[in-house]
């Protein structure tokens, strides 16, 4: 029920707040950011999917990539123009369309397409949307998941190798301001008002340090990188 509802635009336009606060209290991105400053050249074109609040676009912007960011979600473009206007970044390029609507021809030309656990939230299903990246021909396609295991990833297109697969377990915890936002985050995600028990649940869960409430968690990130042959 959950996978179905947060592949609504609707999901992300309401969560993009919880996002926030996600994101600015782990290091979840720190070894992706990493890899991709690594690699990748300044004067690259990129397009990034499902590009939330640019926590990807706009490193790669300050290296002096020529970015384009896909997020359809208004909420989470929100997050994105309001942390490029804080860095000083007005060269990024957001689009507002999903994946599944755009037209092949968008994909041309591109040094690096960058997935990162985006792809399963598509209307066209995981391995469709691979398929439609590698049948434009980017130079390098990056993507990241954490639900390998289950999806079996592999690429479609014999023009391609693979370059590198990692993987990586890193922090993913929740983090918030006082105890109200808590119950109204898991409410939202439940999709109804907690109950007395639930309540008593959620709060054995949490653990208070530094002023914030923390729901300890930690995820295993998958990385691949694959390049035209």
């Amino acid at each position: 029920m959950l996978c179905n509802k947060a592949a609504t635009i609707n999901y992300w336009n309401e969560n993009a707040k919880w996002f926030k606060l996600w994101i600015e209290h782990n290091h979840y991105h720190n070894r992706i950011i990493e890899v991709l400053t690594t690699f990748v050249q300044p004067g690259w074109k990129v397009l990034d999917i499902g590009a939330g609040n640019g926590v990807l676009s706009l490193p790669l912007c300050a290296i002096g990539c020529e970015v384009t960011a896909l997020e359809p979600s208004q909420g989470m473009r929100k997050l994105l123009y309001d942390e490029a206007v804080r860095r000083g970044i007005d060269w990024i390029k957001v689009e507002d369309k999903k994946l599944e609507d755009i037209e092949p021809d968008h994909f041309k030309d591109y040094d690096l397409i960058i997935a990162s656990n985006s792809l399963h939230l598509t209307g066209i299903g995981f391995h469709e949307s691979l398929q439609k990246i590698s049948e434009n021909n980017p130079k390098n396609v990056f993507l990241v998941a954490e639900h390998c295991p289950e999806i079996r990833v592999k690429w479609l297109c014999d023009e391609y190798t693979l370059l590198f697969a990692q993987c990586h377990q890193t922090e993913s915890s929740s983090v918030y301001h006082h105890i109200d936002e808590v119950f109204e985050h898991y409410s939202f995600k439940k999709e109804h008002a907690l109950c007395y028990e639930e309540k008593i649940d959620i709060r054995a869960q949490l653990t208070f340090f530094d002023d914030h409430f923390w729901i300890k968690d930690s995820a295993l990130v998958y990385m691949f990188w694959w390049k035209i042959k």
